[in-house]
């Protein structure tokens, strides 16, 4: 099978296409044909070297995969073969004290999902959930690592009330666009943080009531207050990370609750803790996806509520391309891998 192949951290020109082998499968596992995967900004990181965690090289990158089981060991009970099925980003164990407590994404055992750049992949079983057929696959790839995790910042961690006022940074984003449609959903008015004016339209055609222009490091927090009368924020959900936290932070209300998903950078960010306490605020870590976080999202996206956009459909030869696009952030929506 062709495979987009790694053998080091490097430009988007150091993936090469090569021929390796069609996986084999343990009794747990699950070989699935791809037939979509999504480039998220976790694959250009550890691409560029900036993300290093559980990265060995060679490495078959991909983790928002999509596609039809091609065959399961005896010991895959919820998967049939033609089953339509997504991933989720990590895999669990399902044993240890966290997964036993709601809490699976903190698996103690816990694996990513990779391998989603090639014509087939083999994981276990607990990566994948079944997906309506109608669903289609370039859609399907995105729902666990983008929809899942906008669900989890958005329901599950931050706690989102009707009538709050909601920020997303990295609103065109994988997990920005499923969190401004869900926050919306939820009776939240919701102001969107893009660096591109031509991404205003695209923001609020998916429900953002205001949308933020700022440049890379330029601290928006002012124009929030005043779409805001003064007061901020009651939820961040930052995509983003170090380079906009002051921003988001000065655009927090009292008591408000600063979800963070993402960190784009390898840069730290610096805070007096006084402002952290009188400010009454609340900085929470928003893990990954949990399956049930992602049987949710597929329920959601099957209602039509979360409508992942499909920005570009590119064959794996241009795996090259995809990731300038992404890297550059000129995608509004997914770019989509179709090996």
């Amino acid at each position: 099978m062709k495979a987009a192949v790694l053998h080091g951290a490097g430009s988007p020109d150091a993936f090469v296409l090569e021929d390796v082998p069609v996986p084999t499968i343990g009794p747990e596992e699950v070989l699935v044909k791809v037939e979509a995967c999504g480039v998220s900004y976790r694959d250009v990181v550890e691409r560029n070297g900036t993300y290093r965690r559980d990265v060995v090289w060679p490495a078959v990158l991909g983790l928002e995969i999509s596609g039809t089981v091609a065959a399961h060991g005896e010991a895959v009970l919820d998967l049939a073969v033609g089953d339509h099925v997504c991933s989720k980003a990590f895999i669990s164990c399902g044993a240890c004290r966290f997964c036993r407590s709601g809490r699976e994404t903190t698996c103690r055992r816990r694996r990513p999902v990779k391998g989603g750049y090639a014509e087939y992949v083999a994981l276990p079983q607990d990566a994948f959930a079944k997906v309506p057929a109608a669903i289609p696959f370039e859609v399907s790839c995105s729902l666990g690592p983008g929809a899942g995790v906008a669900l989890n910042a958005l329901r599950d961690t931050a706690r989102v009330q009707i009538g709050e006022t909601v920020l997303v940074t990295g609103a065109t984003g994988g997990v920005g666009v499923p969190s401004v449609q869900i926050a919306k959903a939820c009776g939240a008015r919701v102001i969107a943080v893009t660096r591109s004016a031509a991404k205003r339209e695209f923001l609020v055609g998916i429900g953002a009531d205001e949308v933020v222009i700022a440049g890379d490091g330029e601290n928006f927090a002012g124009e929030v207050r005043d779409l805001t009368d003064g007061e901020g924020v009651d939820i961040v959900v930052d995509n983003v990370g170090s380079r906009v936290f002051d921003a988001c932070f000065d655009s927090l209300a009292v008591h408000g609750r600063y979800a963070m998903v993402g960190q784009l950078f390898g840069e730290d960010i610096s805070i007096n803790p006084a402002r952290i306490f009188f400010k009454r605020a609340q900085i929470l870590g928003v893990g990954s996806v949990s399956r049930a976080q992602l049987a949710d999202a597929i329920a959601l996206a099957a209602r039509g509520i979360v409508t992942p956009q499909v920005s570009r459909v590119l064959p794996l030869s241009e795996v090259a391309q995809a990731h300038e696009i992404v890297e550059g952030g000129a995608a509004s929506g997914r770019v989509v891998l179709k090996p």
